[in-house]
């Protein structure tokens, strides 16, 4: 059973792992005084842009990092799923 479950199991992971990252940037935003939230959103309101941007881009490559891991060990460890 577990073999057949795996490829749901690592859907599941990968809609959850963006949907932390997703919660815990709003929280960084509405109550961190610290984070990448936050320097985005106090860069957005000092209009330091280029900070801005180095900011949502660390996000989107932590984001990135963390699918491309999640799909490296659902390839590893289901093997045997054709992959598309």
């Amino acid at each position: 059973m577990l073999p057949a479950s795996l490829p749901s199991v690592f859907a599941g992971i990968r809609i959850a792992g963006a949907y932390s990252i997703l919660v815990l940037i709003a929280a960084e935003v509405v109550g961190a005084k610290a984070g990448l939230g936050c320097l985005v959103n106090y860069s957005q309101f000092t209009f330091e842009i280029p900070k801005m941007y180095a900011g949502i881009i660390t996000l989107a490559l932590l984001g990135l990092a963390f699918n491309h891991l999640v799909l490296f060990a659902e390839r590893w460890l289901a093997a045997w799923k054709k992959q598309e």
